[in-house]
C-alpha cells in the first residue's frame, strides 16, 4: 500500500515541478492565480463529493477542515509571491527546505526522533539545494523571494501534521475543505487581484487549476497523509530538478555547474531514500 502512495507522491512532485514555470509565464498576479485555481479545484470536488458525506461532517471535522484550509491558502500566497519575485527554480528549492521543518516538527509533535540514515539522505539533499542558491543579497528581489519561499515552507511543513489528524475523513472531502477553505484567504485579496488578462493567461490559469491544482494536489494530499514525514521531505526535493529543466528549457534560466550537481545530489537522496524502503521491505 505504502507503494501506491509513494507513486503518487512522485507523480504529484513532477507536477509540482512543472508548475512555477506557468506560474511565471502567466501574467495574473499571485492574488488572481490562487483565486482562479482554487475556484476550479473547489468546483470540481463539489461535483464528485456527494452532498450527503458533507452532512454528515461534525463540527470537529470541519473545524480541521479549516486549519487545513488556512495553512495551505498562507503556503500558497506565499509561494507564488516567491515565484514572481525570483524564479521558478529558486521558489521551489525554497519551499524544499520544509524538509528541516518537519523533522524538528515530528520530534516536537509526535516525539519521533529522526533515523541516522534520512538525516544523512536530508543532509545530502540540503547541500545540494545549498549549491544552487545564488548569491544572497538583501537588496534584490531574488533573495526576497527565497525568503517568502521559507515561510511558505513553514506552512507546508505543518499542513501533513493537520492532515494526519484528520485522516479519518476521506482524502477527496478534505481535498475539498483544504481548497474551499484556502480560497476564503484568497478572497480576502480580491481588490489586489488583477483581470486584465490575454487568451493565453487563462489557458495557462485552466492548465494550473485542472491539472496542477486538481491533478497534483490531491495527489500530494494522499500521499503526504499516508507517508512518513522523511519520506514525504525526501519526495519533494525532486521538484527542484524538474523546475530547473523545465525553467531552462522554457524560460531560458541560467544554469551552471553549481546548480547541475545541487541537482544531481538531490536527486541522489531521494534515490537512495526509495532503495532503502524496498530493502527494508524485502526483508
Amino acid at each position: 500500500m505504502n507503494s501506491r502512495y509513494y507513486t503518487e507522491g512522485l507523480i504529484a512532485v513532477f507536477l509540482f515541478g512543472i508548475t512555477p514555470v506557468f506560474i511565471k509565464e502567466v501574467s495574473a498576479n499571485a492574488f488572481t492565480i490562487g483565486i482562479v485555481r482554487l475556484v476550479i479545484g473547489t468546483a470540481f470536488l463539489f461535483t464528485i463529493i456527494r452532498t450527503g458525506k458533507l452532512k454528515k461532517l461534525s463540527k470537529k471535522d470541519w473545524k480541521g477542515l479549516l486549519y487545513i484550509g488556512l495553512l495551505f491558502g498562507a503556503h500558497w500566497i506565499t509561494y507564488f509571491i516567491s515565484v514572481k519575485l525570483a524564479t521558478p527554480s529558486i521558489a521551489i528549492l525554497s519551499v524544499s527546505s520544509f524538509g528541516l521543518h518537519m523533522i524538528y516538527l515530528n520530534w516536537i509533535i509526535n516525539g519521533q526522533k529522526p533515523v541516522l540514515s534520512d538525516l544523512i539522505a536530508v543532509a545530502v539533499a540540503l547541500f545540494g539545494i545549498f549549491l544552487i542558491v545564488p548569491e544572497f543579497n538583501l537588496e534584490n528581489d531574488l533573495t526576497a523571494g527565497i525568503l517568502v519561499g521559507l515561510v511558505s515552507a513553514f506552512f507546508f511543513a505543518v499542513l501533513p501534521f493537520v492532515q494526519r489528524r484528520n485522516q479519518h475523513i476521506d482524502s477527496m472531502t478534505r481535498a475539498f475543505g483544504q481548497y474551499a477553505f484556502a480560497l476564503l484567504v484568497f478572497l480576502t485579496f480580491t481588490s489586489e487581484s488583477n483581470w486584465d488578462l490575454s487568451q493565453q493567461d487563462w489557458i495557462f490559469l485552466g492548465i494550473l487549476g485542472v491539472v496542477c491544482t486538481v491533478g497534483a494536489h490531491t495527489l500530494w494530499l494522499r500521499a503526504s497523509t499516508m507517508l512518513a514525514p522523511a519520506t514525504t521531505s525526501l519526495i519533494f526535493y525532486l521538484g527542484t530538478p524538474i523546475a530547473m529543466v523545465t525553467s531552462y528549457i522554457f524560460l531560458n534560466e541560467e544554469m551552471n555547474s553549481s546548480k547541475l550537481i545541487g541537482a544531481a545530489l538531490i536527486v541522489s537522496a531521494n534515490v537512495f531514500s526509495a532503495y532503502k524502503k524496498r530493502f527494508k521491505k524485502s526483508n
